[in-house]
């Protein structure tokens, strides 16, 4: 038969879901409590239609764009609130949003006709909603959570007026045709819609349409009303007539196409950022001890070696392609216990931890962690490299679960008091740096002299300069620096400036100086200010030649990298559970002293070129190095010493000297 999926079925796979048919409750019942959370959406149970399709197979774009509304009115998954604590509550309202959003699915996809639309309420929703009055309603319970105003305001059309305008001001599902008509006006030149007339002192054309009445004023070209024939058409673009004496809105349209339509193409389209795919390694090399004797792996030898939940393979995958993701999985992990001196069954993580081989592929993504299920992907050759990142993400999210957080614990370890100060250190340190060098002693004092700055241009708003002499200016800038001087002493007496108004000579003196020379003192807020700007000058003074706490190298360069990638999540690559991964793939690296490329071939391939100040390109990484990869290394350290202390990870050697496994089943 070949080798077969091993271990308890991890479910949830794209090749066990209902991608094309959408969500049905059936489904529910292969899907954990995280999974439903997660996957019962709107896009999931109704995926978006192909709207232009729609238009382009004969179905009026009134009625497709009626389709749109009722989708963009959906509720985007169910409502549960914080009432909704029971398990039996919960499952309702997901059973509850999955049966209304398909069958209003079903019955929106099925319209055809205008007529259909006209009778939405009757068709469909008096099923869910009854009047009581011309002011209210009654929702049925079965969909109270899913109809709220959007839906109750649809099932109330009469006409397309509404619909028409915002067809038109969106262009939806417009050719480029009809986008480049829709930049003109055309109208009627008749006796019953326009005239010519004067209109504060200009000559104007007044034109009639319905109940409106529009006033144009026309240009030179235009302004004779002899030079206009009757019962013809005349184009209007942003107020201005085009042209005129046209004999019919086919020929009208015609001269919009022939005239303008290259130049009214939008050109401002976005550059869009591109995502970043490191290299795929050609070939995959490991020059470690050899653990499986020469022989090939099978599902069986990874549930017994390394304690997995379960494991899969895509269905794309070939019996070869199966056998070597094995083979190489196997090796890669037997690395990473040696790596971290671990059991090889803590891999799994108390047994919570599954694998899959291509079956759970998607996009571009090399590899990738799922929560819900506990189950690390390795999209064949591509997810090579990947191992160490994906493993360390499970670490970050079963442990989390562990120190009871509803995420990552990377993610989650502010919100405790009981976090280990070991995890908070690391994660801080590879975010921060604590330094004192020229660079910062400089960037030091220039935040003292700004302060003072803004300190003397306080003082200054108070003293206009047509009112002082030269004497008082003086007087004015000896009491400024005497504010420098004494901040210290003022500063210690700030608490009682600030409640009974006493203890700072210099700013009374500048409020009496006020009192002189413009005829009012400084008010009591302002001299408090003062005050505070003073001890603010005085703190940045005595902070100059202290350690300052400044970003990393990998801090800033993962901001960098958002900035020049794109990714699904906002701050991808800055996030915390990312940072500690790909941390945690170079301290794998560094720790093994030998290739495994299948493990962690991709630590080191996070780079990008940026331009620097001088407009010449910068290498960037977006992985620490140096001096900051060694510290974090050290604090990676001591969380897996932490995890062993707390039993999540047990402490095992590898014996170099030995050269079989058998003691450990590694030999088959």
């Amino acid at each position: 038969m070949g080798l077969q999926d091993f271990g308890e079925k991890i479910g949830g796979a794209k090749k066990d879901l209902w991608k094309d048919r959408g969500l049905m409750i059936d489904d529910l019942l292969e899907m954990n409590d995280a999974e439903k959370g997660k996957l019962i959406k709107k896009d999931n149970v109704w995926k978006k239609p192909n709207y232009q399709e729609m238009v382009n197979n004969g179905i009026p774009i009134r009625v497709v764009y009626f389709i749109k509304l009722l989708r963009d009115a959906t509720p985007t998954k169910p409502v549960i609130t914080y009432f909704d604590k029971s398990p039996e509550a919960i499952k309702g309202k997901q059973e509850g949003y999955i049966e209304f959003v398909g069958k209003l699915r079903d019955y929106a996809m099925n319209l055809s006709t205008e007529n259909e639309v006209l009778n939405f309420y009757n068709d469909f929703m008096s099923e869910y909603v009854t009047y009581r009055n011309s002011y209210s309603v009654d929702i049925s319970p079965t969909a109270s959570d899913c109809i709220d105003s959007k839906l109750l305001n649809l099932m109330q059309i009469k006409n397309f007026l509404n619909i028409d305008r915002e067809i038109k001001k969106k262009q939806f599902c417009y050719t480029d045709d009809e986008k480049t008509l829709a930049q003109f006006n055309i109208f009627e030149y008749t006796k019953e819609n326009a005239e010519f007339t004067k209109y504060d002192g200009r000559d104007v054309i007044r034109l009639t349409r319905g109940y409106g009445i529009y006033f144009i004023y026309p240009k030179e070209e235009f302004s004779n009303p002899n030079s206009w024939k009757e019962n013809t058409f005349f184009i209007m673009q942003n107020g201005k007539i085009v042209i005129n004496n046209l004999e019919s809105i086919e020929e009208a349209q015609k001269y919009i196409l022939d005239n303008f339509k290259d130049n009214t193409k939008t050109t401002t389209h976005k550059t869009r950022k591109k995502g970043f795919i490191p290299k795929q390694l050609e070939h995959i090399s490991r020059n470690g001890d050899d653990v499986r004797n020469g022989k090939d792996i099978t599902g069986e030898d990874m549930m017994k070696n390394f304690n997995f939940k379960g494991g899969e393979f895509g269905n794309w995958l070939n019996e070869n392609d199966r056998q070597q993701s094995l083979n190489y999985g196997f090796e890669a992990l037997m690395d990473l216990s040696k790596a971290l001196s671990i059991t090889p069954d803590d891999i799994s993580l108390g047994n919570r931890l599954s694998i899959a081989f291509g079956s759970r592929g998607s996009g571009s993504a090399l590899a990738h962690y799922e929560p819900d299920r506990e189950v690390i992907n390795l999209t064949k050759m591509k997810g090579a490299g990947s191992l160490a990142h994906e493993w360390s993400h499970a670490l970050d999210d079963i442990v989390g679960k562990n120190l009871g957080y509803k995420g990552f614990f990377t993610d989650n370890y502010r919100y405790s008091d009981s976090t280990s100060e070991v995890l908070k250190d690391m994660i801080e340190t590879m975010k921060y740096k604590t330094v004192c060098n020229e660079e910062t002693i400089k960037s030091q004092k220039e935040e003292y002299e700004k302060q003072l700055n803004r300190m003397k241009n306080f003082v200054n708003t108070f003293f206009p300069k047509e009112h002082l002499n030269e004497e008082q200016t003086k007087q004015k800038d000896e009491l400024i620096q005497r504010l420098i001087d004494n901040s210290e002493s003022a500063s210690n007496n700030l608490v009682e400036y600030r409640l009974r108004g006493t203890g700072n000579k210099e700013i009374d003196e500048l409020s009496k100086l006020r009192g002189e020379t413009v005829g009012r003192v400084i008010p009591k807020d302002e001299r408090i200010q003062l005050a505070y700007l003073q001890n603010s000058a005085m703190q940045k003074k005595n902070a100059i030649g202290t350690p300052q706490k400044i970003k990393t190298d990998f801090y800033k360069n993962s901001i960098t990298f958002d900035d020049m990638f794109a990714k699904t999540d906002h701050g991808y690559w800055q996030n915390n559970p990312e940072m500690f991964a790909r941390a945690f793939a170079c301290y794998v690296y560094d720790k093994l002293g030998y290739t495994s490329d299948y493990l962690c071939g991709h630590a080191e391939l996070a780079l990008g070129l940026v331009p620097n100040k001088d407009g010449e390109l910068e290498l960037i990484k977006a992985y620490p190095e140096g001096e900051e990869r060694t510290i974090i290394n050290e604090k990676i350290e001591k969380f897996i010493e932490f995890l062993k202390e707390k039993e999540i990870l047990h402490n095992y050697s590898l014996n170099k000297a030995v050269d079989t496994y058998d003691d450990y089943d590694y030999a088959f």
